[in-house]
């Protein structure tokens, strides 16, 4: 006699039902990862707040460039926070509810540059603009502040960095937590609502380790939003980490064609990047949809 198989719509997806952990050790890593996650958010906060309360008064010059040494020392402090925070998440719940899904190589640089296009691109030309517009406006210089950079070993280990522990902090973690509130609240309307309070608040976290730029923030303000969306929409973290920190890269390349060259030729290659990245995308989706269907 064959075995009697659940319905697949009574099936438990184990995305959605992350136990896996007795209740104890549960406590314990969240503590554990709360804990981190708070230290790695006043860290970055801390650090940004002098340029925010210079921002905040009209007196935000841009700061000078940071030495690699402590660029690569603050980041290992994110690194240092941030991943353990998520193998305490990790061993506590199942892989998928800490965004770790599984995805072939194609899917990920697929997602990845899809991430790149989605959120990332559009905050740069959006700052670009407001760029354009600083030259113009003595308030919005006033009241703006930027970053002078470091070397390119600095820059590039911080984008990498940043790009991990960011979306494990601001994303991975939170959202986790915040399911976790959901399965207490019932009616489709709290829900929702609960939604929209999740989006712009952890819109807000992130930007809260940005205010030294002072009004120039203002642009990074849908990357944030959009960020969320696309992370509460594929539960897939890693496509985000690498689209972050490969824009963080290619930033900081940009950066240095607009200080020798000017504003105009460094968004013409970003937008040449963009292309490539977009091309790609669009590029490996049959292929991957094809690779699915295969494997159904």
């Amino acid at each position: 006699m064959s075995r009697l198989r659940p319905h697949p719509r009574t099936r438990r997806r184990p995305d959605r039902h992350p136990d896996h952990a007795p209740a104890r050790l549960r406590a314990i890593t969240w503590s554990i990862a709360g804990t981190l996650a708070f230290l790695y958010l006043a860290f970055t906060v801390a650090a940004a707040w002098p340029g925010a309360q210079a921002a905040a008064t009209g007196a935000a010059p841009s700061s000078g460039p940071t030495t690699a040494h402590t660029m690569l020392w603050a980041s290992a402090v994110w690194l240092g926070l941030a991943l353990p925070a998520w193998l305490m998440a990790g061993i506590a719940e199942r892989a998928p509810a800490v965004g770790l899904r599984r995805m072939s190589a194609r899917q990920l640089l697929a997602a990845s540059c899809a991430v790149f296009c989605l959120a990332e691109a559009p905050m740069f030309f959006v700052s670009a603009l407001f760029a354009l517009a600083r030259t113009h406006s003595r308030t919005l210089t006033a009241y703006s502040g930027g970053s002078g950079g470091s070397t390119l070993l600095g820059d590039v280990a911080s984008s990498i960095a940043a790009g991990i522990s960011e979306e494990i902090v601001v994303l991975v973690l939170p959202v986790l937590l915040a399911w976790r509130i959901g399965e207490v609240l019932t009616g489709v309307r709290l829900r929702r609502r609960g939604l929209l309070v999740l989006v712009v608040a952890l819109t807000a976290v992130r930007l809260s380790y940005h205010l030294e730029y002072g009004l120039a923030a203002v642009p990074l303000a849908p990357w944030a939003a959009i960020s969320v969306l696309l992370y509460l929409r594929s539960r897939a973290v890693l496509p985000l980490m690498l689209g972050h920190a490969a824009f963080d890269v290619t930033l900081a390349l940009v950066n240095r064609i607009a200080i020798r060259h000017g504003l105009a030729p460094a968004v013409t290659v970003f937008a040449v990047l963009t292309a490539v990245a977009f091309t790609t995308a669009l590029g490996l989706v049959p292929r991957v949809g094809r690779q699915l269907t295969r494997a159904a």
